[in-house]
């Protein structure tokens, strides 16, 4: 299966059915966590062949795993506030990517 992630690693999104805001810091092109860390994942066939992407949640120190049918790009311009946000981002000429060392 050829699957195109939606998001970028620094795009901002919005939950679709909980309406909060986050910045993406990680995308995995399947699912990636155990029946533990999502039972209601692992109920539908369909969520293991879908990107789903680690979120830093606005106004929180959460973060969240989350299929990308839940999602929808932010186009707010607010920057997301998580005090975690400088452990996996940096900012780069006005937009945030990954800190991760390229080989």
């Amino acid at each position: 299966m050829d699957k195109t992630a939606k998001f970028n690693v620094g795009e901002q999104v919005v939950h679709t059915r909980q309406g909060y805001r986050a910045i993406v810091v990680d995308v995995d092109p399947l699912f990636q966590a155990s029946g533990r860390y999502n039972p209601q994942a692992c109920k539908r066939d369909f969520a293991t062949q879908n990107p789903w992407y680690r979120l830093l949640v606005d106004d929180s120190s959460q973060m969240t795993y989350v299929e990308e049918c839940l999602l929808q790009r932010d186009n707010s311009q607010q920057a997301i506030n998580n005090p975690n946000i400088d452990s996996y981002l940096v900012k780069h000429q006005g937009h945030y990517q990954s800190n991760a060392r390229r080989h």
